[in-house]
């Protein structure tokens, strides 16, 4: 087997340079400083293998091992076909049995370098509490702890239980729930990828339900959400359902204040997509007792969007009364869903007044409205089995039953005004509120 570039330990490296730091008189500290910098550039041994190559690595390393023939193959693929060979499809395979053998002797007798810093990689990755394989590979590394290059090293010195998967989750865990920001303290220790290893999703589960009861506080919610959406970081979406549970668990029976409601819903959506428009993802598994606390904070908030936007707007007596109407049914749960259209001048004025988080997409988190030069906005509620279209200004209120044709349906894209009005049996304008509300009452 052709041996890939070996990554240096720790000490070799200070071995190296050593001459050069007599010579310059650099502190050691510098040193030190120029090591990390070196192993943070040094390049993995274990590069991961797309799905649709793993099989085809798999059955060649079975065959290899079978027939003893290891011309022509890097230790570079000897460690892409282990992440296959101990991946979650593969792992219990009995006829990959010799092949998981072979690399578990191989760990024990294999001279220091990147074959084994690279099964320390499968076996963080591919941890899985529990499993045969992840004890299995664990009893090995730990026979070669001490001759681990430095990037391994410096986690097991962070990490002293790395390789008793029994405690490595529990101690991981703490591990994070001690950082202000977790993601950059388990890169700090050494693990490369924090949100897709098995180790670190494991230590997930004891991190979340440790800091859970302190969520309604405002330095836990910030430790999770530097977890979740990490400045220097990619988003955790595979496994941030059960995160997203736990925020949103502690707003069960009491209501956030707005500001903090609005901000939580905005950190969501834009993380995760508004559950209202997509269903994959974090929501298809999702808690429904705990998505339905969010919906509704959505419609409360869209619903005060609209208020806001046409009490900022609109000069009319008319409008104060309608506003209080609509934010009573909602506060006494008569509206379901809430959704908002904006016209162009009130989107824009939304953008600048409205929507404070910088993460916000106009273009996704609320539908246009396209008719009359985009001078009308609309909102568009659920109430029972009835849609309702209010509008901006002289717009009257239109009440469909939903399974009328004709009527609208909640979060579309696009609306048309005109089109919803030539369209409706069952409209009323707000020339007198007392009739109105009694009319919108009486036919919803």
């Amino acid at each position: 087997m052709n041996e890939a570039r070996p990554q240096p330990s720790t000490r070799q490296l200070l071995n190296r340079l050593e001459p050069l730091r007599k010579r310059a008189m650099l502190p050691l500290d510098e040193i030190d400083r120029s090591v990390a910098s070196i192993l943070s550039r040094w390049p993995d041994a274990v590069r991961t293998p797309d799905d649709r190559d793993r099989e085809k690595l798999a059955l060649n390393m079975l065959f290899r091992v079978q027939n003893w023939k290891w011309d022509d193959i890097t230790t570079q693929r000897v460690i892409s076909a282990a992440v296959a060979v101990f991946d979650e499809e593969r792992r219990g395979r009995p006829d990959l049995a010799p092949v998981r053998s072979f690399y578990l002797s191989e760990i024990v007798s294999r001279d220091p370098g990147a074959f084994l810093d690279g099964m320390v990689g499968v076996y963080i990755d591919s941890f899985t509490p529990g499993t045969d394989h992840t004890r299995h590979l664990a009893n090995a590394l730990a026979q070669r702890a001490g001759d681990l290059g430095g990037r391994h090293r410096k986690l097991t010195e962070a990490l002293p239980s790395l390789f008793r998967p029994d405690n490595a989750p529990l101690e991981l865990g703490r591990l994070m729930l001690d950082a202000e920001d977790p993601y950059a303290r388990l890169k700090q220790i050494g693990l490369k990828s924090p949100h897709t290893s098995g180790l670190a999703k494991a230590a997930q589960e004891v991190f979340i339900e440790r800091l859970k009861p302190d969520l309604e506080g405002v330095d836990a919610r910030q430790q999770l959400f530097n977890w979740l959406t990490p400045e220097k970081g990619p988003v955790l979406q595979t496994g941030a359902g059960p995160a997203v549970e736990a925020l949103l668990s502690v707003w069960r029976d009491k209501t956030p204040p707005d500001t903090l409601r609005n901000e939580l819903s905005e950190q969501i959506i834009a993380a995760w997509n508004d559950p209202r428009l997509h269903t994959g993802g974090i929501w298809s598994g999702f808690d429904p007792s705990l998505r339905a606390i969010l919906l509704r904070w959505l419609t409360h908030q869209d619903m005060k969007f609209f208020c806001n936007m046409v009490t900022a707007t609109q000069d009319s007596h008319m409008w104060p009364p309608r506003r209080d109407f609509w934010l009573k049914l909602y506060d006494d749960k008569v509206i379901d869903e809430a959704w908002v259209a904006f016209g162009s001048e009130a989107r824009r004025y939304a953008q600048q007044n409205l929507v404070r988080s910088g993460k916000t997409d106009m273009n996704r988190r609320f539908g246009r409205q396209l008719d009359r030069g985009g001078s009308t906005s609309l909102l568009i509620m659920r109430i029972g089995n009835k849609i309702v279209i209010d509008g901006c200004h002289s717009y009257k209120t239109h009440i469909f039953r939903m399974e009328d044709e004709q009527s609208p349906k909640l979060y579309q894209r696009e609306y048309y005004c005109d089109k919803i009005m030539r369209s409706s049996r069952n409209s009323k304008p707000h020339n007198s509120i007392n009739n109105w509300s009694q009319w919108v009452l009486q036919n919803v």
